[in-house]
């Protein structure tokens, strides 16, 4: 069970939430003034807060840089007629649930959000030590202890689509990269023809690829220069810490198998070490999608390169850095295509690009 601070300005809504929890089992903690928060958060070691109110932004305002890695996330109730603004917290996970609701699927959010907070706080692997065992060890320890898989799905997949959209945001790419690669694994496996079944798995992966990366400082992320042993330890794990938290919101395997791969190398020399026989393919369309917009949008660090010149580096390393066919395939959707020499003059300047046959490349907007 959990101890979870509840603050509330709708009594209604406060006096549900607070029975709802304390059926489950949870120890709340009311709080009714929110400088209060700091205090009860640090004295009571919480592991959510529920803030049942009509006015998120005064909770929003309220929260401060927290020093430690991963601050108990917050979740909303609030009502569909409430005026929501769309403020985030950078330090902070946020999610909301809209009342009127089930009870098992608010019970279902708050086990998925308690889950994501214990795993990242308490039970990541050391550094180094291989991908967990499903059935053993840290990971049947952590879903055993809370995760009750009778409640709705949904409301976890909710919150992994949360996690992952608070990912991009701390992340040093233009905004919406979980997105683009999506579009881009689309594009390739289109052209290789693969199945619906492994589609829709690299669909998933490819949304919640770097929700790993919330374990991660923000200041590592955004570090403009060479990062140290330590944190680049640090960013190499966040595959493996992103496979952990896909186990605990998503039942489907695959996906949290892509997650973990998406950083591999056929040679060997990825984030993990696998070997090209152990990398699931829908992970390696996933990783050439990756590196693709990585070498595209990335803010920091390394200058980011024209969709031309990605391309071409990824195509020197077919093979031994990339998957040969994923790179073939989006070389094959994004190249510009030849125009069409009519058959009336072959004497006749090449006939200029149509609208249709006009490149995915050259419609993107000049670096």
């Amino acid at each position: 069970m959990a101890r979870i601070l509840l603050y509330g300005t709708d009594r209604r809504r406060f006096r549900e939430a607070r029975a709802l929890l304390r059926q489950d089992g949870h120890e709340v903690v009311p709080f009714p003034a929110l400088e209060d928060w700091e205090v009860l958060e640090q004295k009571t070691q919480a592991q959510l807060v529920v803030a049942a109110t009509s006015c998120p932004s005064e909770v929003l305002a309220a929260s401060r840089s927290r020093t430690r890695a991963f601050a108990p996330p917050v979740l909303f109730v609030h009502q569909e007629a409430d005026r929501l603004d769309d403020g985030e917290l950078d330090d902070r996970l946020v999610d909301r649930i809209v009342s009127p609701f089930q009870g098992d699927e608010l019970l279902a959010r708050v086990d998925a959000l308690v889950g994501v907070y214990r795993l990242l706080n308490r039970h990541l692997l050391p550094d180094g030590a291989a991908e967990p065992d499903r059935r053993t060890g840290i990971w049947h320890r952590v879903v055993r202890s809370r995760s009750d898989r009778s409640r709705p799905a949904e409301p976890r997949q909710e919150v992994a689509t949360r996690l992952a959209q608070w990912s991009d945001r701390r992340d040093t790419f233009e905004p919406g990269h979980a997105t683009r690669v999506a579009d881009l694994c689309a594009q390739i496996a289109d052209t290789l023809g693969i199945d619906d079944s492994a589609a829709t798995v690299l669909y998933h992966a490819a949304a919640l690829h770097d929700i790993g990366k919330v374990a991660l400082p923000v200041e590592v992320l955004h570090q403009d220069g060479p990062l140290d042993d330590d944190q680049w330890r640090l960013v190499r794990s966040h595959p493996r810490r992103g496979a952990a938290l896909v186990r605990l919101l998503d039942p489907d395997e695959e996906v949290a198998r892509a997650v973990f791969c998406h950083h591999e190398r056929p040679d060997g020399s990825g984030y993990m070490g696998c070997k090209r026989e152990e990398i699931p393919r829908v992970a390696a369309i996933l990783a050439v999608a990756e590196c693709f917009d990585a070498m595209t949008t990335s803010r920091v660090g390394r200058p980011r390169l024209s969709p031309l010149d990605a391309l071409e580096r990824l195509e020197s390393g077919k093979g031994q850095i990339h998957d040969a066919e994923s790179v073939e395939a989006l070389a094959d959707r994004l190249k510009p295509r030849p125009g069409v020499i009519p058959l009336s003059s072959l004497t006749q300047r090449r006939a200029p690009v149509t609208a249709d046959e006009e490149s995915p490349l050259e419609r993107m907007p000049p670096e």
